[in-house]
């Protein structure tokens, strides 16, 4: 059984670079990716589609920055790296 912590990882990974999202976006479909992933992967398609279901937009989506998870991401990083004293 996948831990609770592990479970969470996987829903904040990007899914195109698998790292823990860096200016996380949301897909029409609900997906969560970093922008500039996403933005690669749609600069050279006339179809744009979600790397995570494969669930296709009929014209490209405004992507905006999903600030809460931003923002919790900033705040889990303070934990990742505590001071030595």
């Amino acid at each position: 059984m996948a831990s609770s912590s592990g479970a969470l990882n996987e829903e904040l990974q990007c899914s195109i670079c698998l790292d823990v999202c860096t200016d996380p976006v949301t897909t029409p479909c609900g997906h969560n990716l970093c922008r500039t992933c996403l933005n690669k992967c749609w600069t050279n398609t006339q179809t744009c589609f979600c790397p995570f279901c494969k669930e296709t937009f009929s014209r490209r989506p405004d992507l905006k920055i999903n600030t809460t998870l931003k923002e919790w991401f900033g705040s889990q990083k303070m934990f990742e790296n505590p001071c030595i004293i």
